[in-house]
């Protein structure tokens, strides 16, 4: 049997055609961003795709295609077992000729970026093998003019001395090795329609462009300061402080131009309707949207390219819209991490609403950052209030950026007045008569306290995290549609949690809210009165000192901090710049230098310490990504729903197709993203009732519970998932 030069069965490709694949891929870069690498940069990465699969030509990895393909196998002697090829192909490359035209430092990243490009554990290789290589290396006939003349016998010296970690901390090698990556992915993806990267332009536009043409026709090129200013600074990395509905998001857009960019927003719901905001409204069809229920939202989507997920999980489209977890897991050097940074090495990252994210959040964005703007990459922050401790500690990371020199003039002179309740309760006789004739927001800390409060008052909508995926979908429809002020013109009360926080465009009229950290109240407080003028006596922003979550859901500290502040604006009007004061009161070391023996200042350097001492490609991908999911929340199917999914032979159906091996992996995978949209995610408690045994697969960590679960989905109403014995056990969530 003659050695073929197989790479891949399915479909069935030899190690040239793939290569020739990743060949094509690199050109597309190229033309489209053809400044990201040095000219020596593009060479080296060049070889690096030439070189990448060669080591495939081994007798065993071959046998197992030809098995597979139910072809005759190829004389095999070899006792040992198949060592994976990104350990063989460094072995073909012609080390001496690589160092005279490269040097040897270029040559160590060129050997470490074939060594590294798959994460498996390292495997010796033996004389065996070396001796195979150099038999079958003649099946590669003349490839890609390389010179295949002989087979290094060691390369450890190269791969695996004393300063193989400084190698891989090298600008240079994460970007070969990244992009390397970036085009192996995509080539094997092998779909017409998916490219490494695409243009930034729809119909000749780019995003920034089309917010310019808006600008132009509907404001006569009247643009906000914060725009302005943001277009006229592309080139800078950025903290842009502007208030609620200054236009942020438009000057964000603007401040991209013509590069790739990454939007990035605390929650689904808010990435969600950003998306939909840049697709309707401003009409610009290439961006896609990445989180992790990703998948099932662009099924539901009509007239969505069916090939939007793989785009979006590849970083090809030009503008992506994400959670934060999706990039800056780069900051634990994870086994694959290069492929993310060096896309980022091309790219624009803005950060809206940074003071959302929690103490060990705020440790791997900044220190991400430090990273991207290392590589090349530029970010924008973009927020109402922003604390100066970040400052502080972005200037100790010696991360480069522009601090904005004056505050934005407000188009809007007065939102809000606010009066601070010292009591245990709303006044609930006055929340249901302004919800007759106004649009009232209620918005407490937990999903316990959501739930009492939507049986307490008649007619109230409610929404937090514990209803299953499919219902919280439509009720978010409803808030969002609620709290268009233009097209509705309804009154009535809805109770939430904090996950109407962030971006939300809804605008309702008075906002009764339990106290929380004050960056997170000031969140609050942008969905009232979002873009009028306020000039009222009575307040429009209730806050109740309960205490409610406190130190579950909010750190004690930053709580008792933020109601000392509130407190001195009770029955006042509170404007923009009282707002920025109240935070640099509590946030800026220098004005409260108690915050640095605060748990959450120490957490942050904690984290930022425990990062920098990480070795590169010490820890495995999934144990990153299952720290960013946060593996202490479970998955709940309550009775009612399993029952009913029994019944309609739905949970048949899927335990079959997700056992079946002759089922391909793209319909399991669908399979699990209809599964989800069934289940309730919450934090773990060792008190929450479910089953012992996970359903449908090992790993699902989806489980059958007893709770009640609550929900009419014709009237869209309901307390969700009731876990009535968790009310006395220290039992909080969102």
């Amino acid at each position: 049997m003659e050695n073929r030069g197989l790479a891949k069965s399915n479909p069935e490709k030899t190690i040239k055609e793939h290569t020739q694949d990743l060949l094509n891929q690199l050109e597309i870069l190229k033309i489209i961003y053809p400044s990201i690498l040095e000219k020596e940069e593009w060479e080296l990465l060049n070889y690096a795709v030439k070189y990448h699969d060669i080591g495939k030509i081994n007798t065993k990895f071959q046998n197992k295609l030809y098995q597979k393909l139910k072809k005759k196998l190829l004389e095999d002697n070899i006792k040992e077992e198949e060592i994976p090829h990104n350990f063989l192909s460094p072995h073909l490359i012609n080390i001496d000729k690589m160092e005279e035209k490269f040097g040897r430092k270029n040559t160590r990243i060129l050997i470490s970026s074939v060594y590294y490009h798959h994460t498996r554990e390292k495997r010796e290789v033996t004389e065996e093998a070396l001796e195979d290589l150099r038999k079958q290396k003649q099946a590669l006939g003349n490839f890609f003019d390389l010179d295949l003349s002989r087979v290094e016998d060691s390369i450890g010296r190269y791969i695996l001395g004393e300063k193989d970690e400084e190698i891989l901390k090298e600008r240079r090698y994460i970007l070969i090795k990244g992009i390397l990556n970036k085009l192996d992915y995509v080539a094997s993806l092998d779909k017409e329609g998916i490219n490494v990267e695409e243009t930034c332009r729809d119909n000749g536009q780019t995003v920034s462009d089309k917010i310019q043409e808006i600008t132009k026709n509907k404001y006569q090129n009247n643009y906000r300061e914060v725009q302005r200013y943001m277009m006229e600074k592309q080139e800078e990395n950025l903290v842009v402080i502007s208030y609620t509905g200054s236009g942020k998001t438009e000057a964000a857009l603007l401040w991209i131009g013509e590069q790739k960019a990454f939007y990035t927003l605390p929650l689904k719901v808010s990435i969600n309707a950003m998306y939909q905001r840049i697709i309707n409204r401003i009409q610009y069809k290439k961006a896609l949207l990445l989180h992790g229920d990703a998948y099932s939202y662009y099924q539901e989507q009509p007239d969505v390219d069916i090939n939007s997920y793989d785009r979006a999980r590849r970083l090809s489209s030009p503008l992506i819209i994400t959670t934060v977890d999706q990039l800056f897991k780069i900051a634990f050097r994870y086994q694959g991490y290069e492929e993310i940074l060096a896309t980022l090495s091309y790219s624009k990252v803005i950060l809206d609403e940074i003071q959302m994210y929690s103490p060990k959040m705020l440790a791997y964005i900044l220190l991400g950052l430090k990273m991207i703007t290392e590589v090349g990459g530029k970010f924008a922050i973009i927020t109402a209030t922003f604390p100066p401790l970040l400052y502080t500690i972005m200037d100790k990371l010696e991360i480069p950026y522009k601090k904005q020199e004056e505050e934005f003039t407000p188009h809007i002179a007065n939102r809000h007045k606010i009066q601070v309740l010292e009591q245990n309760e709303f006044d609930l006789k006055k929340v249901q008569e302004l919800g007759k004739g106004k649009k009232v927001l209620i918005i407490v800390n937990t999903v316990k306290r959501a739930q009492e409060l939507y049986q307490k008052i008649e007619n109230a909508h409610l929404l937090h995290s514990h209803y299953t995926k499919n219902d919280r979908n439509e009720i978010e429809k409803q808030i969002l549609k609620f709290g268009d002020r233009e097209k509705n013109k309804e009154s009535g009360i809805w109770i939430s949690t904090q996950i109407v926080e962030a971006s939300l465009d809804i605008d309702f009229d008075v906002l009764f809210t339990e106290m929380c950290s004050i960056d997170s109240l000031f969140q609050r407080m942008g969905r009232i009165y979002r873009k009028r003028n306020f000039n009222q006596e009575e307040p429009n922003i209730y806050i109740l000192d309960n205490r409610n979550g406190v130190p579950y859901i909010i750190d004690a500290e930053i709580y008792d901090y933020s109601i000392e502040q509130i407190k001195n604006y009770n029955n006042e009007n509170l404007t923009e710049e009282n707002k920025q004061e109240m935070i640099n009161n509590i946030f800026d070391l220098a004005k409260n230098p108690e915050l640095k023996n605060s748990k959450y200042y120490k957490t942050i350097k904690e984290e930022i310490r425990l990062l920098k001492d990480i070795i590169p490609n010490e820890l495995p991908k999934k144990l990153i990504d299952d720290k960013f999911r946060d593996i202490q929340n479970i998955n709940l199917m309550p009775d009612k729903i399993f029952n009913q999914l029994e019944k309609e032979g739905k949970i048949e159906e899927w335990i079959e197709n997700l056992k079946n091996k002759n089922v391909l992996v793209n319909k399991k995978i669908e399979i699990k993203n209809q599964i989800k949209n069934y289940v309730i995610g919450v934090r773990y408690n060792q008190k929450v009732y479910h089953d012992k045994e996970e359903l449908f697969y090992k790993g699902s960590n989806i489980y059958r519970t007893s709770y009640e679960y609550d929900f009419d989905n014709e009237t869209l109403q309901g307390k969700g998932l009731i876990m009535e014995n968790m009310k006395q056990s220290g039992y909080f969530d969102e």
